[in-house]
């Protein structure tokens, strides 16, 4: 009924725009602490003298372990305070930052980028559980979510708008110092601020749980009915999707990371230059991620598949025109145009980039964590072979090659997310655990 339902529906926990800022923002710090690599990427190339190939290990060691990490630490995640985690997680991606390259062992210094990738694991595992238990109501959480995911997006950005002035006055080493003075600063406002629930001020009332439990018992017999899919289909569906993420990881994590480099080498850009495509990656990636939620939602009614599968085609055109085209147009200089065509790629990339966690999820509603820990962490070794094993090729055969391989992993994306087209979401009677 008409009560019920306006019974059942939760209030504004007190407190839940604090906590949002706080987790919103930590996740801030967590990708400053990730996303200085590819500064001081080319600081070791260019001033140290490493060739691409050694330099690419850090990446590789990195997408490796976080994403050993992400699958793995479920079970921590969900037993201890999930608020502790993410506090003292950060903590350590700080500790690792300031203690890189004081020293001068190569073995070392990779070693504590992998650690550093290990903590950055249990990040938004952490960040996911709180924000769950903050935003109880399934029919608003998805929009909080989009807005969530653009965290990613505003650590990325801040980086080569900070870094490169930092570097610039007092030398490279800043590329992780200043990560390291953010991520300890920040993890001690969450020890003393983030709580991990609204229950430690605003405990839920029996006639509130009741009626939700109402409401719930309801939609079930409503929607008892409906055929779930077997176990095999989905397992299916999560590898479909698992390879989509590893496809789509190596041009976010390749175009990204390496393009103060490749874009030195092909295009002639400065490091001042590269920044600002860069920064435009993380505009049209905000945007993208944004767009791409709300598509989902009021034009294909819930179904992810078709936002994901119709972005992931227009990666390719975008990645030709960049990389593989001497592009003139209207008088315009080249790190404008580059720029332009990098928001492109950025608003392309990032909407399946958002979506694949939380399809992942609703394919598998009795399972969510597992389902979306397998997807993220076959994500994580296309990551990895953008580190590396690029690099490898790259010293080998040149940029040409990176930039026909991303457009390949464009076409792969796609056809892989092709049956996924009609696949709807679970309904929330499903949605347990």
């Amino acid at each position: 009924s008409k009560e019920e339902s306006k019974e059942a529906s939760p209030a504004r926990p007190k407190g839940q725009m604090l906590a949002f800022v706080l987790i919103y923002l930590s996740y801030v710090a967590y990708y400053i602490g990730q996303k200085n690599y590819p500064f001081w990427l080319q600081a070791l190339i260019d001033e140290e003298n490493w060739k691409k190939d050694e330099a690419g290990t850090f990446g590789s060691v990195f997408q490796i372990t976080s994403g050993a990490s992400k699958l793995l630490n479920g079970p921590l995640v969900d037993a201890v305070s999930p608020s502790f985690v993410l506090a003292g997680s950060l903590l350590a991606v700080g500790v690792c930052n300031g203690f890189m390259f004081q020293h001068s062992s190569s073995m070392l210094n990779v070693t504590l980028w992998g650690i550093n990738g290990i903590f950055q694991g249990f990040g938004w595992p952490a960040l996911a559980r709180i924000f769950i238990a903050w935003f109880p109501d399934p029919k608003t959480r998805g929009t909080w979510y989009s807005l969530l995911a653009t965290n990613q997006n505003l650590g990325s950005t801040l980086v080569p708008l900070i870094l490169p002035t930092f570097m610039a006055r007092a030398g490279w080493r800043t590329a992780v110092v200043i990560p390291a003075s953010v991520t300890i600063g920040f993890s001690l406002i969450l020890f003393a601020f983030l709580k991990d629930s609204p229950s430690h001020d605003e405990p839920k009332s029996e006639e509130k749980a009741k009626a939700q439990e109402r409401v719930a018992k309801k939609e079930s017999q409503e929607q008892g009915t409906v055929d779930k899919p077997s176990f095999k289909l989905v397992a299916l569906r999560l590898i479909l999707l698992g390879l989509v993420y590893f496809f789509i990881s190596i041009i976010r994590q390749g175009v990204g990371d390496w393009s103060p480099l490749s874009l030195k080498e092909q295009k002639g850009l400065n490091r001042q230059q590269a920044s600002q495509c860069l920064v435009m990656l993380e505009i049209g990636a905000f945007a993208g991620g944004l767009t791409g939620g709300i598509m989902s939602d009021k034009i294909f009614n819930g179904r992810r598949g078709p936002v994901m599968a119709i972005f992931s085609a227009a990666i390719t055109p975008l990645i030709y025109v960049a990389f593989c085209v001497d592009v003139q147009f209207m008088g315009l200089d080249q790190t404008t145009i580059t720029s332009i065509l990098y928001a492109g790629i950025g608003f392309c990339s990032f909407a399946p980039h958002v979506l694949l966690g939380l399809f992942a999820r609703e394919l598998a509603p009795e399972f969510q964590s597992t389902a979306g820990g397998f997807v993220k962490a076959v994500g994580q070794l296309g990551g990895a072979f953008a580190g590396q094993p690029l690099s490898y090729y790259v010293e080998k055969y040149g940029w040409s090659l990176a930039s026909w391989l991303w457009i390949i992993c464009g076409i792969c994306s796609t056809v892989c997310l092709l049956p996924l087209w009609n696949v709807e979401a679970a309904t929330p009677s499903q949605n347990k655990r």
